[in-house]
């Protein structure tokens, strides 16, 4: 099968503040980062063949951050660079959970108007899977774009990987917003969410309202996490869940972004049908995933390569044989 993967969305520095008190204020390091971004290396670190297409700053953190990503293997040919735009940085603090607050400072004129932008249809036309989500698929600046390459990539039966990574405290205009991702479901396939994106985009109350909305607007695989109880498929009538895997946790940065990554491999592996029927399974690597991400320092750190999942799991299944199928 074809695997060739499509990842459209923004490119950031994530900055982490180190543990402890510096005398000389607080210290940070840098990694690469951003919802979509942390999903492609993720998926290359699994040995799959990865495009991503954003759009950063042609200053010496763009340079950084682009250099990075290439040396990392994923493709970057259709990153652009613009003088006017201003690189993404993403301050995190861990909490004594390994759970991240930020502080976001993102760029202007992030418009992608202009041909050296776009993606070639050509490429839909190569491609097995397009994912894209975050605040770039809905954001005044990119959403326009975002819905043209959905059905671009639609028209040439591309698989289409959803995660919209609702933060409500950085959205201004949460009407807008709603209405430009339920322009987006009806084209998707594979949807993952957490609760907390599950009733910000619907603006329900109960996790229950909130999937029959969804549910309402398109047919698409949904999954949804639920950070330390696992996860589960939603087809509208019932639930197939998975537990979360025990680790040592050194943060949660990424770890969402990471089971996106884990569900997409098991589609390449096993093809619509079997990734349909095996749904256990799909849940079971993509928390193997998330799982070694959480166990490892910053979104992708934790993952060196496949081998590492199948061992993980191997071992899961040996001193847990209930959690699997």
């Amino acid at each position: 099968m074809n695997s060739r993967i499509i990842c459209c969305g923004n490119i950031a520095f994530d900055l982490i503040s180190e543990a402890g008190n510096n005398p000389a204020g607080p210290v940070f390091y840098a990694r690469p980062g951003g919802s979509v971004s942390n999903t492609a290396a993720i998926l290359n670190r699994l040995g799959l063949s990865v495009l991503l297409a954003s759009k950063t700053g042609r200053d010496f953190l763009g340079d950084s951050l682009v250099s990075t990503i290439k040396n990392a293997g994923i493709d970057t040919g259709l990153v652009s660079r613009d003088k006017n735009v201003r690189t993404s940085l993403a301050f995190a603090q861990i909490d004594k959970k390994g759970d991240p607050s930020y502080v976001f400072y993102k760029p202007r004129n992030l418009r992608l108007s202009s041909e050296k932008d776009r993606i070639p249809v050509t490429l839909f036309k190569k491609a097995a899977v397009f994912h894209t989500g975050s605040l770039f698929s809905y954001a005044d600046h990119t959403h326009e774009t975002v819905l043209k390459y959905i059905k671009q990539a639609k028209k040439q039966n591309v698989f289409i990987s959803y995660d919209p990574n609702w933060r409500g405290t950085r959205i201004k205009d949460k009407r807008t917003a709603r209405s430009r991702i339920k322009a987006l479901l009806p084209r998707v396939d594979l949807l993952k969410l957490s609760e907390t994106d599950a009733l910000g985009l619907t603006g329900r109350r109960s996790l229950p309202y909130a999937l029959d909305a969804i549910r309402d607007i398109s047919k698409c695989e949904i999954v949804v996490t639920r950070g330390k109880k696992g996860a589960f498929y939603w087809d509208g009538k019932e639930q197939t869940a998975h537990p979360a895997f025990k680790v040592n946790v050194v943060d949660t940065i990424g770890a969402g972004d990471a089971f996106t990554a884990g569900l997409i491999y098991r589609y390449l592996a096993k093809g619509k049908e079997g990734f349909r029927r095996e749904k256990r399974e799909n849940l079971a690597f993509a928390s193997a995933v998330s799982a070694l991400i959480c166990a490892g320092r910053g979104a992708t750190e934790g993952l060196k390569n496949l081998s590492q999942v199948e061992r993980f799991l191997s071992r899961e299944k040996e001193q847990r044989p209930l959690l699997f199928p």
